[in-house]
């Protein structure tokens, strides 16, 4: 985690009488940039998409949010769900650009494939040429990497860090009105609320 130094936010911190600006450093320093992306966006909610882009079952969406490679995907019972978009064999970059899958993501290295809901689903020649199986190669610990995520609005939210409050709690007073704006029938807000199993650092 990125370090800077706290003691330049004194002034910001102090009585509204006597307090100032943030210091000119702490737009440019890239350890309080660090630790920002850390406290504000890792451990809350952040949206970095919309599900329209990945309307049909098997659209598949890269994304880069803060330098962390993510994949959005719409799988074959419709859900959205958000991956690291890196194999969990060498860590190679699934998708460089959007595609239409056909059931499964496939890494281009050495062809590992994962389903829709991110299952690791095949390993070929692990066990050496022609056998696509190994003793120490267990699939249902190897799937991908998923992300919190959670559908409102269109809008494709995630929670980095797996700890933040519930969307429906994080954004309660948003919900409320826009249930009253439109209506309690016609506002529709859809969620992947999973334990996150991310390798990000906390």
């Amino acid at each position: 985690m990125g370090h800077f130094d706290t003691s330049l936010l004194k002034s910001v911190l102090a009585p509204v009488e006597t307090a100032r600006g943030l210091p000119n450093e702490l737009y440019v320093d890239p350890g309080a940039f660090d630790a920002e992306k850390k406290a504000v966006f890792h451990r809350n909610w952040s949206g970095i998409g919309f599900a329209k882009d990945i309307a049909e079952p098997g659209e598949a969406l890269p994304i880069s949010f803060l330098g962390i490679p993510l994949l959005a995907v719409r799988g074959q019972d419709g859900q959205v769900r958000v991956f690291q978009n890196t194999c969990r064999h060498r860590g190679m970059i699934l998708l460089e650009e959007k595609a239409k899958l056909h059931r499964v993501i496939r890494c281009p290295y050495h062809s590992w494939c994962y389903s829709l809901d991110g299952t690791l689903k095949k390993t070929p020649h692990v066990g050496g040429a022609g056998c696509d199986s190994h003793a120490s190669i267990k699939n249902e610990e190897l799937g991908l990497y998923e992300i919190r995520s959670h559908v409102f609005r269109d809008v494709i939210f995630v929670n980095l860090s797996g700890d933040a409050p519930a969307f429906e709690d994080h954004a309660a007073d948003l919900i409320a009105r826009w249930r009253a704006a439109t209506g309690s029938w016609r506002w529709r807000t859809t969620a992947r609320a999973i334990t996150c199993r991310s390798s990000i650092p906390a």
